[in-house]
């Protein structure tokens, strides 16, 4: 039986048909394998693709409100650099900072990065595990920082980091609770102790604290009773039994006289509910604790950092909220310390983090901001009163920071306090694990 045969116009059309589908498939895989393997600028990691000559990674942890700002200060950086594409890295706390030690261990950090100061001596103790920016000092502008300033990042004279802004435990009151019963706001020791007997016939205590906080207020009677710390320079622990004893001794007194609630016993909200007259925490938190005040009807007012005398801050200490630092062994280093430069002092870029990280310490970047903005809400309030003591803190130790030296202190305070341990056992406890801490 014979074929009838296609006509000739008939199988173009069915070619071409057969080419479309493919073109068709083609394009839809390739769009599909782009979309998952490349760039995207999310809550971990974020590329750019536009190929430019030279690519700097960065990195910084944060929630929304960071990255959003961030990324636009970015896009603005690369704008003015055309030369320079930024590949950027971030994610929450926790992530970043478990993916960071792995970046450090492995030697595959960021060219810039956001750090903790506490990260200065545990990954640069000699200097040289950050970049020196001195040796970028016609690019990194350090002009608008004292010296002062410069030093919370100098590490065996190499410039390590800049600080971005500064942090310091803060003591803040319910100023409805004082007028109630007739108190003014605290200064001294003797203040707490007053307020406290008028206070606990209502079951309040003058302060909350959480244990870290609870920390530094010890250490601050320490020092101002004792004229010297325990930890040295060196972040090592050279005070012995005695001083561990002192501590431990000092935490029973708080809590026997109703200065503080015992740890466990104390809750996050016990301030904002009206369970404490007042509450020491970060500056940086100020504002999260003032409007939890306002939303129960409560007024919030800054007091200063408690003392044998009223205006000494022996024993108080400030340290950098975020510092940004370059790699030590960044192969852009002209790259890096323009985007840090950016990061640090632009105008543009100080606009768009505000005081997100705190009142800025750069003056260039302050300089850029409204006053309102520098001068309303707590947070600027708290900002403020640090820049302006800056010379009467001492600079943190990293120590007092040390997940150990916290944790020891935790665990032997409960058991003292509850007799599980006397005093000398919890002592020499507490003084052996704060003697071995890993630095």
């Amino acid at each position: 039986m014979e074929k009838t045969a296609i006509p000739v116009r008939q199988a173009v059309k069915k070619t071409e048909k057969i080419d479309i589908l493919i073109f068709a498939f083609i394009l839809m895989i390739s769009t599909f394998m782009l979309y998952f393997s490349g760039p995207h600028r999310n809550d971990i990691t974020a590329v750019d693709t536009n190929h430019r000559s030279e690519t700097i990674r960065f990195g910084w942890w944060g929630n929304d409100e960071r990255h959003i700002y961030t990324l636009k200060g970015v896009d603005l950086f690369e704008k003015e650099n055309p030369g320079v594409s930024v590949e950027c890295q971030y994610s929450v706390w926790s992530g970043y900072e478990h993916r960071y030690r792995i970046y450090m261990r492995s030697g595959t950090e960021p060219d810039v990065m956001l750090i903790n100061y506490n990260w200065l001596k545990e990954y640069s103790a000699d200097g040289t595990g950050y970049y020196d920016l001195l040796a970028l000092g016609d690019i990194v502008d350090t002009s608008g920082f004292s010296k002062e300033d410069l030093t919370s990042g100098t590490v065996n004279g190499h410039l390590n980091a800049l600080s971005t802004a500064y942090n310091a435990a803060v003591f803040f009151y319910n100023k409805n609770i004082l007028d109630r019963y007739g108190l003014s706001v605290p200064e001294t020791w003797d203040d707490l102790a007053e307020a406290a007997d008028v206070l606990q016939k209502d079951s309040i205590v003058p302060l909350y604290l959480n244990e870290k906080t609870l920390l530094f207020l010890i250490n601050a009677y320490y020092e101002q009773t004792e004229h010297k710390t325990v930890f040295d320079d060196d972040g090592n622990y050279t005070g012995g039994r005695e001083a561990a004893r002192k501590f431990l001794s000092f935490y029973r007194e708080l809590s026997d006289r109703h200065i503080i609630r015992p740890i466990g016993e104390s809750n996050a909200d016990d301030f904002t509910n009206g369970k404490a007259a007042g509450a020491v925490f970060w500056a940086s938190d100020a504002d999260r604790y003032g409007d939890s005040m306002e939303k129960q009807g409560y007024d919030m007012v800054e007091g200063q950092p408690i003392s044998i005398s009223a205006s000494d801050y022996t024993g108080w200490y400030v340290k950098p909220a975020t510092m940004y630092a370059i790699r030590n062994d960044t192969e852009h280093p002209e790259e890096a310390g323009k985007l840090l430069n950016f990061l640090i002092n632009d105008p543009d870029m100080a606009r768009l983090q505000g005081l997100e990280k705190g009142v800025p310490v750069s003056r260039k970047a302050r300089s850029a901001l409204p006053d309102r903005e520098l001068r309303d809400g707590f947070s600027a309030e708290a900002g403020n009163a640090i820049l302006q003591n800056r010379d009467k803190y001492q600079t943190m130790n990293p120590s007092l920071e040390n997940e150990t030296v916290l944790s020891a202190f935790r665990e032997e305070a409960v058991r003292y306090f509850y007799g599980k341990d006397d005093l000398g056992t919890a002592a020499a406890k507490l003084a052996s694990q704060w003697s071995n801490l890993e630095q």
